[in-house]
C-alpha cells in the first residue's frame, strides 16, 4: 500500500519581493494506468513484470525518490518581455502578468534509475522508474496549473489566457540561465541550468502562464520532444510518449464565456 501521498512544496513570490512564500499543492497521485494498459496489451508475462514494478513504486519508489518542488514568480508582462522576449504571451490586451514556473521531481529518482539500469537484474526496474518519473512530472504540471488558477489568478480577478514553453513559437529555447537566475531555482529547489537550454535535474520543466482580465477559451496544442524518434525512443517502447509538452493560444473569434 502506498504511503501518504506527497504534495508539491511551492516557493512563490511576486517580482520585486525579497522573500518567497511557501505553500503546498493538493497531494500528487502518480497515475501509472497508461503503463498498465500498454503492458496488458502485450500479454500476461509483460503485465506481471509491470505489476511487480508498481508494487515496488507504491511501497518504496514513490516515498524515497519522488521529491516534488516548484518555484513560481509573478512577473509584470513588460518584465517578462524584457527578460525573455515573450511578447507572444500577450494573447489579448487584458494580459498584464506572467507566472514563470519551474518544477522538478528532484534528483533522487534520476540517480536511482541510472544506478539500477547499470545493475544486473535491475535494468527493467530502472527503465520503468525513469518512466514513472516522467509521468510524475506531467502530473505535477496538471496540479500546478490548478494551483495557479486558484491561488494567483482568482485572487487577483484574473483568468489564465495561455501557457507557453521555451522553444515553442517565438519563445527562444536558450533562456534557462535567465529562468534559473530570476527564479533563484538553484537555491530554492536545486534546479540549475546546464548550458543554455537544459535544466538539471533532467526531470525538471519550465513554463510561462499568461494572466488576463478576460475569460477566454484556450486551445492547447501538444507537441512531442524534439527531435522525436518515434518507435526508436525508449519511452515509446515502455508505454508511449510521456514527454509531451503543450503550448496554447486563444481560440479565434472567442470573446469570452
Amino acid at each position: 500500500m502506498m504511503n501518504e501521498m506527497k504534495s508539491i512544496k511551492i516557493y512563490h513570490s511576486s517580482y520585486g519581493e525579497n522573500d518567497f512564500h511557501i505553500s503546498e499543492s493538493a497531494p500528487i497521485d502518480v497515475d501509472l494506468s497508461a503503463l498498465e494498459k500498454f503492458y496488458a496489451s502485450m500479454g500476461e508475462k509483460h503485465l506481471r513484470s509491470l505489476l511487480k514494478f508498481i508494487d515496488y513504486w507504491k511501497n518504496e519508489g514513490y516515498e524515497k525518490f519522488f521529491n516534488p518542488r516548484a518555484v513560481m514568480r509573478v512577473l509584470p508582462l513588460e518584465t517578462a518581455a524584457d527578460a525573455f522576449g515573450t511578447e507572444t504571451l500577450s494573447l489579448n490586451d487584458s494580459v498584464d502578468k506572467v507566472v514563470m514556473a519551474v518544477w522538478t521531481i528532484g534528483a533522487e529518482l534520476e540517480k536511482e534509475a541510472s544506478e539500477m539500469m547499470s545493475s544486473i537484474g535491475n535494468l527493467m526496474t530502472g527503465f520503468l522508474l525513469d518512466v514513472a518519473g516522467s509521468i510524475a512530472l506531467y502530473n505535477m504540471h496538471t496540479e500546478l496549473i490548478s494551483w495557479i488558477k486558484e491561488n494567483i489568478a482568482v485572487s487577483d480577478g484574473k483568468f489564465i489566457n495561455g501557457e507557453f514553453y521555451p522553444g515553442m513559437g517565438s519563445m527562444r529555447q536558450d533562456l534557462m540561465e535567465r529562468v534559473v537566475t530570476l527564479g533563484e531555482t538553484e537555491r530554492m529547489i536545486g534546479v540549475s541550468a546546464s548550458g543554455n537550454s537544459l535544466l538539471r535535474p533532467r526531470k525538471s520543466q519550465c513554463s510561462f502562464t499568461a494572466l488576463g482580465a478576460l475569460e477566454h477559451k484556450i486551445e492547447v496544442k501538444m507537441e512531442r520532444c524534439h527531435p522525436c524518434t518515434g518507435k526508436k525512443c525508449l519511452y515509446y517502447q515502455l508505454g508511449g510518449c510521456h514527454m509531451m509538452t503543450g503550448g496554447s493560444q486563444d481560440v479565434p473569434g472567442d470573446t469570452g464565456m
